[in-house]
């Protein structure tokens, strides 16, 4: 609209209008620019009262109830505002210009409120912008005493269409200061992350950043449990109510949820607690307070460890509405690409740490170990030319070139344990237990055997290196005093950990001889386990047991 020309009379309604259009596109002030709209409306068309009732986003009921004409007294009679039902909800139905002589008499009226004031002539017009319907003026009770004239009607429409201006102004302020916050929190978990601030951390501070944006009353970090996939495990929550949610797990099955963690789609629910007919079984999630309906389904992270939260509202609270689910998505975008990034930055840090191995073992290899044994083939050489002339000397060159013998056997175990430090899988404990009873056994005239029990893949990380020296240690025990010619080596899991040593030799050396024994004790002791040893049918038995947590 082309403000006037200076010097030009401009009659008051005029002037009201060209100042709600300047208002309107001004996209400020929406509650001071809507009433002005209805004050301009009500002194065109002379009606007593006015009011505009705003649409919420997803056009179920009013978000917000500007009226004009009613003083304090009145609305405190009449008490809460409408929530668009009765002859309110007729044009929400259908957005088409309404003019009533009463309204009264139609047969949606539904009557009014106690303390209300009598009103009879009604014209209602849609409030839009091209396609979309944002609300509707309402004006009442022609102040001349008859109906709403046309003329009153093209005024209304003309106003509505301002209004409409403002609400879509507003809006689009109010979806661009939302984008900015989502993005900002974004780009704040994305940069914890990368600093190397502890997962955990940023994922609470992710929760309490989604409630603040989404406007939920709680948050849950629901993370899948290391041996069950199938299964979440709540590790942080935010909001009210939440005390008992820490621990929980939820297994995802068929639900909703367990759809949006394997897809990585963001989900929204209306009410978590109540299951789609013939489609889903309940939600585990609205099961853990009955209080809690709308829910907001957001993973983040690859498929690979995929992190799900989980924002809900109070049941009598609105559903959240699309326009969240959208901001919550690229929110959950941005969050992904970072933690994809520090796992990909873990990877190769954990790929040059095991280079940096491999490189520390080819030396070991190549230079030490072969420097060794060619030192201890020359002194072995020395030895035997003095077997006849000095045989006293030539026994002590023997001992030391056993001792170097011993060393190598060292090193080669060191160099193996190198390249499987971080493996704990159950092929790379067996191949390590393995590889320990052969190089103990070797050159000794000994039949080693090994029995690893499948539940092996449940041996927590922390033990595997204890479970290897164990092994080391009595088998070595076997090689050097029981004058064996058979080894059995047993390793279970079940309820705690288990390794059962067994020989056919003569039995434990004196007590004098045993510092080993008493040193896998303490280790076993630590771990709130014991060690015992006793005769076998023919040899001994040493089993070492500990709990798995001790």
């Amino acid at each position: 609209m082309t403000p006037p020309e200076p010097g030009v009379p401009v009659s008051d309604d005029a002037a009201a209008l060209t100042v709600a259009v300047l208002a309107a596109a001004s996209g400020s002030q929406l509650e001071a620019t809507l009433r002005a709209i209805v004050e301009a409306a009500v002194d065109h068309v002379g009606a007593r009262y006015g009011a505009l009732g705003v649409l919420s986003p997803d056009g179920r009921g009013l978000d917000r109830f500007v009226t004009v004409g009613m003083d304090a007294a009145d609305r405190e009679r009449i008490g809460r505002p409408p929530t668009g039902e009765g002859l309110l909800r007729v044009l929400v139905e259908d957005p088409a210009p309404l003019r009533l002589t009463d309204l009264r008499d139609h047969p949606a009226a539904v009557g009014f409120p106690p303390g209300h004031p009598p009103m009879r002539s009604f014209l209602g017009v849609p409030v839009r912008l091209r396609d979309s319907v944002f609300g509707n003026l309402y004006l009442t009770d022609k102040r001349t005493g008859g109906p709403f004239s046309a003329s009153d009607l093209e005024v209304a429409q003309a106003l509505a269409a301002v209004a409409g201006l403002a609400i879509e102004n507003a809006r689009l302020l109010e979806r661009a200061e939302q984008l900015r916050a989502w993005s900002q929190a974004g780009t704040e978990i994305a940069a914890a992350l990368l600093s190397g601030t502890p997962a955990d951390q940023v994922l609470r501070a992710a929760a309490v950043r989604v409630a603040e944006l989404a406007g939920a009353d709680a948050v849950g970090v629901l993370v899948p449990l290391p041996e069950d996939e199938e299964t979440l495990a709540i590790t942080a929550s935010v909001g009210p109510l939440t005390d008992d949610w820490e621990g929980v797990h939820l297994p995802l099955g068929s639900t909703r949820l367990g759809t949006a963690h394997r897809s990585g789609v963001p989900t929204l629910l209306e009410d978590a607690a109540r299951p789609v007919p013939g489609t889903s079984p309940p939600e585990v999630i609205g099961e853990l307070n009955g209080r809690y309906g709308p829910a907001l389904y957001l993973p983040l992270g690859g498929p690979s460890r995929r992190t799900t939260l989980v924002a809900v509202r109070l049941r009598e609270r609105p559903p959240f509405d699309g326009g969240v689910l959208e901001l919550a998505e690229a929110f959950a975008a941005q969050a992904t690409v970072a933690i994809e990034l520090v796992r990909s930055q873990e990877r190769e840090r954990r790929l040059q740490v095991q280079a940096d191995r491999d490189r520390i073992a080819r030396d070991l290899h190549d230079h030490v170990v072969q420097r060794i044994f060619a030192t201890a083939l020359a002194l072995d050489r020395i030895g035997r030319s003095l077997e006849e002339t000095s045989p006293a000397e030539a026994a002590r060159i023997a001992e030391r070139v056993d001792e170097l013998d011993g060393t190598i056997t060292r090193i080669r175990e060191s160099i193996f344990e190198l390249h499987l430090a971080d493996d704990t899988s159950p092929a790379a404990v067996r191949r390590r237990l393995a590889e320990v009873v052969r190089s103990v056994t070797e050159g000794h005239g000994l039949r080693p055997s090994l029995r690893v029990h499948d539940q092996v893949e449940e041996l927590p990380a922390e033990l595997v290196a204890d479970v290897v020296a164990v092994v080391r240690e009595l088998v070595t025990n076997v090689v050097r005093h029981a004058g064996a010619t058979r080894v059995t080596v047993t390793v279970a899991v079940d309820g705690g950990v288990r390794v059962v040593v067994t020989d056919d030799g003569a039995g434990l050396p004196p007590v004098t001889a045993r510092s080993g024994l008493a040193n896998l004790a303490d280790r076993a002791e630590r771990r709130g386990g014991r060690l015992t040893a006793a005769a076998a049918a023919s040899g001994t038995e040493v089993a070492w047991a500990v709990p798995l947590h001790g």
